[in-house]
């Protein structure tokens, strides 16, 4: 039976061979039956489940072609890759910004103190708002003791100083979030540039992910 088998191999070879003529490339799989087969062209189907590429006047491998994988399985493979990427991506934009750690923590606080200087600009344009706002709030209680309706041009300077109010609040909570966001960016490089490695395959995923991507 063995004979019979390697006697077959050989024999599709053979044939093989005489019909593809010049062909550099022949693929060497194995069929369903556990069957080593090799031949010049390859089932659309086998190409899922892995293959060799041989050169036919040798018999040497030239590539092994590995099975692919379930597509929860290749989605995660990807996943891995892509994290890995982007690890090496941002390792090269921090060591092409920074030369020492020191360059980074003075960066931190260039920008901590420029976020400080806005939101001092913010802060001193709310206070002027809310004198703004005191003061029509003022004048148009003023109108209505003295039995007269509250001015028009009054109400709607007191519409926009609420606006404005408003408006710089956010604009304050917003510089508050980025100084925030500013340490944790920093912090994160201050490691990586420490570190210089990407964390293994495996743990890619979860490590990104708990970074916030």
């Amino acid at each position: 039976m063995i004979f019979q088998r390697i006697c077959s191999v050989g024999f599709l070879v053979l044939v093989a061979h005489a019909a593809a003529g010049a062909n550099s490339v022949m693929y060497r799989y194995v069929n369903e039956d556990g069957d080593p087969v090799y031949s010049y062209t390859l089932p659309s189907a086998q190409a899922e489940l892995g293959y060799q590429k041989v050169d036919p006047e040798t018999g040497r491998i030239l590539e092994n072609v590995a099975p692919q994988l379930p597509p929860d399985e290749l989605a995660a493979k990807q996943r891995r890759e892509q994290a890995m990427q982007a690890c090496r991506d941002e390792l090269e934009r921090i060591y092409q910004l920074y030369g020492t750690r020191a360059d980074i923590e003075n960066a931190l606080e260039d920008t901590l103190s420029s976020l400080g200087t806005r939101i001092g600009q913010l802060q001193a344009n709310l206070r002027q708002a809310r004198r703004e706002q005191e003061r029509l709030r003022s004048q148009a209680a003023d109108a209505e003791r003295a039995g007269r309706g509250v001015p028009g041009y009054v109400q709607e300077n007191l519409r926009r100083a609420r606006g404005q109010i408003e408006t710089l609040r956010e604009e304050i909570d917003k510089r508050e979030q980025e100084k925030l966001q500013a340490r944790a960016r920093y912090a994160h490089e201050l490691e990586r540039f420490d570190d210089g490695t990407c964390p293994a395959p495996g743990t890619l995923a979860d490590s990104s992910t708990a970074r916030g991507g």
